[in-house]
């Protein structure tokens, strides 16, 4: 009897070892997995739906990016900005005199342009033409603004003669290759 107990030990023995045991790590094994999959589902979950916010804005950040590309073009050449210039002088009833722009300048990511204006108009047509400036599509800095005219009997209809030093800017346009 004592025989038949000890092989059935025997045989238990040999299938815990044999079965049980690899089918027990395989199982911490498999929970592991799942644990890990369970975090990375969480991580996904999390960025589908800051991506699925980000697109409920896109619209907005490409206008925001199309305002920024024109406040800062990526040319130096300014031939849109002095016709720009022009029709917000013609809407703010000023009259141009002189526009002199200088040779771009670089002032570390960016191309400075300086462009001088010398302007006749009112009080009132000189600050809407100075309000247009700041309304342009290209990024405009008044550097400089002398007014004269105008004096002691001078009214707001009094004309006067304004001259504006402009900074506009441009990203610098990528080297050419030569080849």
């Amino acid at each position: 009897m004592v025989l038949t107990i000890g092989g059935a030990l025997f045989v238990l023995l040999i299938w815990f070892v044999a079965y049980f045991s690899p089918a027990g790590k395989q199982l911490a094994s498999a929970n592991t997995q799942t644990q890990a999959a369970l975090v990375q589902q969480s991580q996904l979950d999390q960025q589908l739906a800051r991506l699925r916010s980000y697109s409920k804005e896109t619209s907005t950040l490409v206008q925001l990016s199309d305002r920024l590309s024109a406040a800062l073009p990526p040319t130096v050449d300014i031939y849109d900005y002095i016709t720009a210039l022009s029709n917000a002088a013609v809407a703010a009833h000023v009259s141009i005199q002189n526009v002199s722009p200088t040779t771009p300048t670089s002032a570390g990511a960016v191309s400075v342009i300086q462009v001088n204006v010398t302007t006749t108009g009112t009080y009132d047509e000189t600050l809407a033409f100075i309000k247009a400036l700041y309304a342009l599509p290209r990024l405009t800095i008044i550097s400089s603004l002398q007014i004269s005219g105008g004096g002691t009997s001078a009214s707001r209809g009094t004309s006067l003669q304004g001259t504006f030093t402009l900074d506009i800017f441009s990203l610098p346009t990528a080297p050419t290759k030569t080849g």
